[in-house]
């Protein structure tokens, strides 16, 4: 495959890879040849027009050869009879755009298991200094062949490029074999290729920049060691730097001047009191570089004074002036060059010129000599302290000054340009005063000079702030300072621990909207950042929400990665994960997600692969469930941590935080009332509840008068916090939790039922005592009753009892019906159990009542679908799982508690069982007089008689024994009124009648004849204009009679209604139609079986094993 004619196109490779033309990729394709098999040898026709005139000596090389080589990317070109290459690489081998080339595809190449190479310049091997690791991992990616004398050009990251010449291929023993340095003009790079890089240092110059000599003795070397004005020869020492104010630096906090505080013990001794730091930059950092040559620009190598500090842990703390000026002000993680300082100034600059920085340009351009004088002898007060106790180095930046230099500004020396020049620490020399010029402006963007403005303080200092914590999020917005949790400060504590013990670890917490998660990660990263020095990448998914896979991916994760590789140990924090990681669901496209999964353990996974890597991830999310499988499959995150409602202490503490604290109020009340009122409140419901009370206090008449007429204490009589305040501030209010919860209100009360004094017992030991009597019942070792089974015969109350057990004791109620959970496809069962416990958990306390329950939960092993069975594992692993019941009470009901599955029954589960028994005549007595609570009686009734005739009366049976006889009342009160009615009819047919005068309001008027005159016939809109104003006469006469208390009036009105006297008679009559709605059989039927399940069962109760006879049925479980 050789002679094919091609032209030379520029593309954007990013390698020393070639895109061949379709016709040849389809023959290597169709020829089944591997991509890294195949060496692309490139021949220019015409080498005068072009190479590229140049006077480097591998540029003569290639002038000579004229053949150049390169590997296949295994892509094809955009255009047919072209080849893509990269322009750099095309321009390093002196190929200029649209150059005709003939193409040589050579195949079976040597293999070569060793190279040579040799940095182009100085430049390219300080940045294969800075890069060794990238480079490293990305050579043998972007490259797959070399031939001697030509240039290779790696890309560590997408802004940087290093040019390297192959000096030699092959081993040493081939060498020795053939006599050759080389054996191979070109070869092809095995994957297990050793590749070795020269040095290439900058040459010396002196003053005049001339290249100097090295021939010189070892005493005259070392003379003017001590005088070099470069540091080109200087082997950088690489630290870990951490900006001060820092906690691992508490003693040295506060330090002025450009101080390195490190242990001196790791230096060599080389290193005198003063040394050249530089900052290393990271991936993907852009430089602030000036495209004007004339503009001033920022020293990035300053000299720093060493102090000795045994506690930094293998970190460099720099101190605020000096992180000022390497521009990594409230930064952690970044690496910092440390180099020998060259020999300072012998004479001092006769002044210094500051240049403020400026963010816009001024239009007025007038000097006020009085203001720039004034304004430099303030300089010169607040600069002194820089300049004469620390050192100096000439384009320094210096920070910002309040009321001086608003953004900052940069320190030269007058009539000075070399950026190496510096001079000592000014006391140390001289005691003359300083003398401080201003300068020009110097136009700088807003990211450059902005203060640094970090979400944490150190220590929780008022004004120490501390840094590694980044402090905006993906779209450039500030964090706002979070608050430091309350009451789990141990929790905390044991995460930081894990983290800093078990390296490249992960941990995701989740909980509810508004539980506080983000404040966890915060108060976790702060801690982490403060005390140990991680850096800490924080990232908040809800903007990222929107996002494409390659946009994110490309633009964001991959910038995350870098920065928490190069700064490391790291921490990486996702809050919210959730949103971009989502759970496959039903009708619901999951590719995205799963890409971004794939993509975040993927690349986390290279991290932990590194030597010595320490990059650990924190996330949040709302549950374990809503998170994508495959992020919790693999082994990222580690550990979890659930953050639930806060108790009655943690309540307390942060309603009297808001109050006190951040609200400066007083508090006259026991603020413990409020407290029992927020049971399974959020702490961002707290947060909110305590603004509703501070606005209630704040709107209160007499406060508002207070305030108002300013008179006595204004701050003590306003910011007193009292009782109907609180209670105002709960009415009408709905936490998180409780919002979209459906929540059953029943208008049923205590005093509404009639006997069943046993369970009313029960039910109030269970429910209301733990409530009412926290105090003792939190000092019960033993875990309390949490559920109860209401059984008895059908109508004997038990619903009833239910529905008004939830009013009596002030609790949450959730009725579900037996059906209603119930679904046949596999899970959706499980699902609908696990979010009705999840809805109770929100809304606690709670009662979770289930009616019928022995059709939601019966026996396993009978149900043909198994769609039961499943349910009552569900509900087995809800009841009495690891997680266990909080503030949930479980009550159900049924007329069949033989068909509920044994498992449900024992302690732990369904504690107590209360049979709701055929009331006896006590209680159809009590029954019948609740009943009769709210009727009139005629004097002639006698209920204790009603209640000896109604033996086997169910309580459903004596309410509609009740029912009856009101509605026989009725019927006699309807058929008298009917009687005086047309008894009236009749006596006032016999009165003249012309005295009563009878319209209609718009009727058409009639003449004399009777007939309509239509002349004067009322229109519409005048017919509904009178209409409006009879009806506000109407309203305004009942506003009036409401508004004056007319009482006796009122009574008077109440008492000629006519009431429904129920007599003795109309019982009777009732109780001749009604009769038990349970059968004698039924009943005898129910008794034996409430008999076994109570004392009667011998232990041969069906185990729910299925039936092995024709047609028994089966489960499919």
């Amino acid at each position: 495959m050789e002679n094919h004619k091609s032209t030379v196109t520029y593309r954007t490779l990013k390698s020393n890879l070639i895109n061949l033309p379709s016709n040849l990729a389809n023959l290597l394709f169709t020829a089944n040849i591997q991509v890294q098999d195949v060496i692309i040898e490139l021949v220019p026709t015409d080498s005068a027009s072009s190479l590229l005139s140049t006077t480097s000596s591998a540029s003569r090389n290639m002038k000579a050869q004229r053949r150049f080589y390169a590997g296949w990317s295994g892509m094809t070109s955009s255009a047919p009879l072209t080849i893509e290459i990269d322009p750099i690489f095309a321009q390093s081998l002196q190929i200029k755009d649209k150059t005709s080339v003939i193409l040589n595809l050579k195949l079976g190449n040597y293999e070569t298991a060793q190279i040579n190479l040799e940095p182009l310049t100085s430049s390219d091997w300080e940045v294969v200094e800075l890069n060794a690791q990238l480079i490293e991992d990305k050579l043998l990616n972007q490259t797959r062949c070399v031939a001697l004398g030509q240039v290779l050009v790696v890309y560590p990251n997408a802004t940087t490029s290093a040019k390297l010449v192959v000096t030699e291929i092959g081993s040493n023993d081939d060498a020795k074999n053939t006599g050759s340095a080389s054996v191979h003009k070109y070869a092809k790079i095995s994957p297990y290729c050793e590749i070795a890089i020269a040095p290439k240092l900058r040459g010396k110059k002196d003053s005049l920049g001339n290249s100097v000599t090295e021939t010189r003795s070892v005493s005259s070397a070392k003379s003017s060691a001590k005088r070099k004005e470069d540091y080109s020869n200087f082997q950088p020492i690489l630290k870990r730097g951490i900006s001060l104010p820092h906690g691992m630096f508490q003693d040295v906090n506060h330090a002025s001047g450009c101080k390195m505080y490190l242990d001196l013990d790791q230096l060599p001794d080389d290193f005198d009191t003063f040394v050249a730091v530089s900052v290393v930059p990271g991936p993907n950092e852009i430089r602030n570089n000036l495209e004007n040559e004339n503009d001033i620009k920022e020293n990035r190598r300053v000299i720093a004074q060493l102090v000795d500090y045994k506690e930094g842990h293998g970190n460099v703390g720099l101190s605020f002036d000096l992180a000022t000026a390497l521009g990594v002000r409230g930064q952690i993680g970044n690496i910092i060059a440390l180099k020998p300082a060259i020999k300072n100034l012998s004479k001092r600059p006769s002044s210094f010129v500051v240049h403020p920085y400026v963010i816009h340009t001024n239009k007025k351009k007038e000097i006020n000599l009085t203001k720039t004088s004034k304004t430099a002898q303030m300089l010169n007060d607040a600069l002194y302290p820089l300049i004469a106790d620390s050192p100096v180095t000439n384009y320094m930046r210096i920070p910002a000054i309040t009321g001086i230099l608003p953004y900052g500004g940069l320190l030269k020396f007058r009539k000075i340009e070399n950026h190496n020049a510096w001079i000592k620490p000014y006391n140390l020399t001289t005691k003359k005063p300083v003398k401080i010029e201003i300068g020009d402006e110097l136009l700088r963007p807003q990211s450059f000079v902005e203060e640094v403005k970090l979400p944490y303080q150190i220590g929780r200092v008022k004004g120490e702030k501390r840094g590694g914590f980044e402090d905006k999020d993906e779209n450039g917005e500030e964090e706002i300072e979070g608050e430091e949790p309350i009451g789990v400060a141990d929790k905390i504590e044991d995460l930081v621990e894990s983290f800093v013990i078990s390296e490249n670890t992960g941990t995701l917490v989740y909980g509810n909207a508004g539980s506080g998660k983000t404040l966890y990660l915060k108060e976790i990263s702060h801690k982490l950042s403060n005390q140990h020095g991680y850096f800490v990448k924080y990232v908040s998914c809800d903007t990222l929400m929107n996002e494409t896979f390659q946009n994110l991916s490309k633009n964001h994760m991959s910038k995350w990665f870098q920065q928490c590789s190069w700064n490391q140990p790291s921490l990486l924090v996702l809050d919210n994960i959730d949103k971009i990681l989502n759970v496959e669901m039903e009708n619901m496209d999951a590719s995205k997600s799963n890409q971004i999964t794939e993509y975040l353990v993927s690349q986390m996974s290279k991290l932990h692969q590194q030597k010595n890597s320490n990059v650990s991830i924190l996330c949040s999310a709302v549950a374990k469930e809503s998170v994508n499988k495959l992020l919790l499959g693999s082994h990222l995150i580690e550990s979890y941590f659930h953050v639930t409602a806060p108790d009655k202490h943690m309540r307390f503490a942060i309603l009297e935080k808001q109050l006190v604290d951040h609200f400066h109020c007083k508090i006259d009340m026991d603020l413990m009332d409020l407290v029992s009122e927020t049971e399974g409140y959020l702490p961002n419901d707290l947060k909110t509840l305590a603004h509703r009370v501070y606005h209630q206090c704040l709107s209160s008449s007499s406060l508002l008068s207070s305030s108002l007429s300013g008179q006595g204490n204004e701050e003590e009589s306003i910011n007193v916090i009292r009782l109907e305040h609180a209670t105002k501030a709960l009415s009408g209010y709905t936490p998180s939790g409780l919002r979209g919860v459906k929540l059953q209100t029943s208008e049923t009360t205590w005093s509404d039922i009639g006997g069943l004094s046993e369970a009313k017992k029960v039910l109030l030991e269970t429910l209301e005592w733990p409530t009412k009597y926290a105090p003792i019942f939190a000092n019960c070792p033993l875990r309390l009753r949490s559920g109860i089974l209401l059984y008895g015969y059908p109508g004997c109350g038990k619903t009833l009892l239910a529905s008004a057990i939830a009013g009596q004791c002030g609790l949450n109620f959730i009725s579900i019906k037996g059906p209603e959970i119930l679904n046949k496809y596999i899970g959706a069962s499980e699902q609908s159990v696990r979010e009705l416990f999840e809805r109770a958990q929100a809304a606690k306390p709670c009662i979770l009542f289930f009616d019928e329950f022995d059709s939601i939960a019966p026996k396993r092993g009978h149900d043909s679908t198994g769609v039961t069975d499943r349910v009552v594992n569900q509900m087995l692993t809800q009841m009495d799982g690891a997680e266990g019941l909080d503030g949930v009470y479980v009550l159900a009901a049924t007329s069949r508690p033989d068909l509920i599955d044994s498992a449900l029954l024992r302690p732990g589960r369904l504690d107590k069982c209360v049979l709701c028994d055929m009331p006896d005549y006590e209680d159809r007595l009590d029954i019948l007089r609740t009943i009769t609570a709210k009727m009139d009686l005629e004097e002639d009734v006698n209920l204790e008689e009603i209640a000896k005739k109604t033996a086997g009366f169910s309580g459903a049976d004596m309410q509609g024994l009740g029912y009856n006889a009101y509605l026989k009342a009725v019927h006699v009160r309807l058929e008298a009124l009917e009687r005086e009615e047309n008894k009236s009819q009749e006596e006032g047919s016999n009165d003249d009648d012309s005295s009563i005068e009878f319209f209609k309001v718009g009727s058409e008027k009639s003449d004399s004849n009777g007939h309509s005159n239509t002349k004067n016939k009322m229109k519409s809109g005048e017919r509904l204009k009178i209409l409006h104003q009879i009806e506000q006469f109407m309203t305004n006469e009942k506003q009036e009679g409401k508004a004056s208390g007319n009482s006796t009036m009122m009574k008077k009105k109440k008492a000629d209604q006519p009431k429904v006297m129920i007599t003795h008679r109309n019982f009777a009559e009732s109780l001749e139609e009604t009769k038990p709605s349970i059968s004698q059989s039924e009943k005898t039927k129910l008794t034996r079986i409430y008999s076994q399940f109570v004392d009667g069962r011998d232990g041969k109760m069906p185990d729910g094993a299925p039936s092995n006879e024709i047609g028994g049925r089966t489960t499919l479980m």
